[in-house]
């Protein structure tokens, strides 16, 4: 059986003080279901197979044949993710660059859940029952670890605003695992605004790449929301030029929001993005470029995101 990820709706801080959660801390990595067989593939949310660029993670999922996971992909920075850091292990095509980058930036899965194992599929059992399995399948590996889980969403909150971490994602006790749905059962509430756009153009005033033009989907509409200019190093933006595919016409049906001097390019890139607040013409206010989001499709870039 083939999965796609299950997805989390967003929820506020008060749901932390409920005792029908279990809470994880939300991970600033790679979402990835690993399927461990005679080979070991590593599937993003795009269903791209990754398991090229993370060997040492193969290398240690080896041993768990007749498994699927579901987890993170992360480069620890002092003990806590740094997406930076795992960006630098992304599209090298060199096999060489592949293994000095891996030992310079070792990359460590961080499983929540376990689809299957041994042919069984445990998705209908409550993820109580799926952590336990989880834990009794899992031993101590160098680039592997399970998720650390507790049932106070407060104490745990505390130490997520502590460490500047992502935030909490919070899962329903005795729920099932729904693939490739996003469901009430998973719950992610966020210590950072932050909202994921897909760039739809840029500006050269200063350098090559100076601000990018963001929007996000309004049913089948793409809707400029502005631009951001902050951010982004020069490893992005020689990243960003080669991937661009200028074109004449603008894809977003409100062009006139924009600067007269936007590069409009094809829609197929999506970033996160962190900003202050939404203005009244919904519009992002002091937006900074947090990282590109390769492994998410374009159309869960909505406007949902800001209602």
């Amino acid at each position: 059986m083939k999965y796609f990820p299950m997805l989390c709706k967003k929820a506020g801080k008060d749901l932390l003080k409920s005792k029908e959660y279990i809470f994880e801390p939300k991970l600033d990595g790679t979402r990835c279901i690993a399927e461990v067989n005679e080979k070991v593939n590593l599937f993003n949310r795009r269903q791209k197979n990754i398991r090229r660029r993370y060997p040492e993670i193969c290398h240690d999922l080896k041993k768990y044949k007749n498994c699927i996971f579901d987890g993170e992909i992360v480069c620890y920075n002092k003990g806590i993710p740094d997406f930076y850091l795992l960006q630098k292990r992304e599209h090298i095509d060199s096999d060489f660059m592949i293994e000095i980058r891996a030992k310079m930036f070792p990359a460590t899965y961080v499983i929540f859940d376990i689809l299957e194992m041994e042919g069984e599929i445990l998705i209908d059992k409550p993820i109580e029952k799926r952590k336990e399995i989880l834990a009794s399948v899992i031993g101590k590996e160098k680039h592997l670890e399970t998720i650390f889980f507790t049932n106070d969403g407060e104490k745990l909150w505390k130490e997520i605003e502590k460490r500047n971490m992502e935030g909490v994602i919070a899962k329903r006790k005795g729920s099932k695992y729904y693939p490739g749905q996003r469901r009430y059962e998973w719950l992610k509430i966020k210590n950072l605004k932050s909202i994921d756009v897909v760039i739809v153009g840029y500006t050269q005033e200063k350098r090559e790449i100076s601000s990018l033009g963001m929007a996000l989907y309004d049913n089948s509409d793409l809707v400029y929301i502005g631009k951001v200019g902050t951010g982004f190093e020069e490893e992005i933006m020689e990243r960003l030029l080669k991937e661009f595919e200028i074109t004449d016409k603008p894809f977003v049906i409100n062009p006139e929001k924009a600067p007269e001097n936007m590069i409009w390019v094809k829609p197929k890139i999506v970033a996160e993005v962190e900003y202050l607040e939404i203005t009244k013409d919904k519009e992002l206010r002091s937006p900074s470029f947090k990282r590109l989001r390769m492994d998410k499709p374009l159309n869960e870039c909505t406007m949902e995101q800001i209602a």
